[in-house]
């Protein structure tokens, strides 16, 4: 509730019902709800392409299941480091086992990266069509995702930024906070919103799909500029980041923005034109 010192206290429990051996906790359901949108969204952009429901199962799946398994490995990767005698060391890398433990975290830059993998291989040994058509009909998705599953980090109060003296700023009681903080994944949220709607206008008004690369490099930039920047509003997240002039969030969001910016470059001055997926052309001339 909002109070009368200007700032929104939260005292939320992140269980949306909870007793005996039973509970359904706000993350695990948003995460279904997030994963439930991005089926729909590409449901209804490959019916606007006039492609096949089993198109959208193949890429859903594919993208799914190795978003899923390399948000959790870019985890175990980059941020499960710790300082011993003053020397980094990360035992997920003396024990790959770790990696399908289910304790360690995720890391969203893992989503992205198993996101591409999953839409090159499908666009290649399935689809037979360039990755960036796969990838310029599924980032939208990416960023759905991203707009709802972020808010599981307010229900849970964690991964919030640092105090703030500003009216929306939110005081987590269940952390035992004494100041209000950025809620960061509000903002976070907010952004993929208004990403998600520029993608939309683009691809509906402007036709921009038909331009290789172009829809991807633009919401790469959408999503990874304001995170970036946002992480400054953040405390780090692991004592190691304490040494390091940027956080390891904002050194994984470079990548993305360079690519984001070369695939922009790249569909302006080259004009690549997006073709349909072969397989679906092949069937069309058959019925023909």
């Amino acid at each position: 509730m909002l109070s009368i010192l200007n700032f929104i206290t939260w005292d939320v429990s992140p269980f949306i019902y909870e007793g005996g051996h039973f509970a359904i906790g706000w993350y695990g359901t948003l995460v279904t709800i997030a994963v439930i949108a991005v089926y729909l969204f590409q449901w209804i952009i490959y019916r606007r392409e006039q492609l096949p429901r089993s198109y959208v199962d193949v890429a859903f799946i594919a993208c799914t299941l190795l978003g899923t398994f390399f948000c959790h490995c870019f985890h175990c990767w980059f941020y499960e480091w710790y300082d011993v005698g003053g020397v980094l060391h990360n035992p997920t890398f003396e024990y790959p086992s770790e990696w399908l433990r289910i304790g360690h975290g995720m890391a969203s830059h893992g989503v992205d990266f198993g996101m591409w993998l999953g839409a090159w291989i499908v666009a290649r040994y399935l689809f037979q069509c360039s990755t960036w058509w796969v990838m310029d009909r599924m980032i939208v998705s990416r960023l759905v995702f991203h707009a709802i599953s972020r808010l599981s980090n307010i229900f849970n109060s964690e991964i919030y930024g640092n105090p703030t003296d500003l009216p929306w700023g939110f005081l987590f009681v269940n952390n035992g906070d004494s100041l209000p903080c950025h809620p960061t994944a509000i903002y976070e949220s907010l952004l993929a919103w208004a990403a998600i709607g520029i993608w939309w206008y683009l691809y509906i008004r402007k036709d921009a799909g038909k331009c290789l690369g172009l829809l991807t490099g633009i919401s790469a930039l959408m999503l990874w500029v304001p995170r970036f920047f946002i992480e400054f509003l953040k405390p780090v997240q692991r004592e190691f980041e304490e040494a390091f002039v940027l956080n390891m969030g904002q050194i994984l969001s470079i990548p993305y923005i360079i690519i984001g910016v070369v695939l922009i470059v790249y569909s302006v001055r080259t004009k690549a034109v997006a073709e349909a997926p072969k397989l679906y052309k092949d069937e069309k001339r058959k019925r023909k």
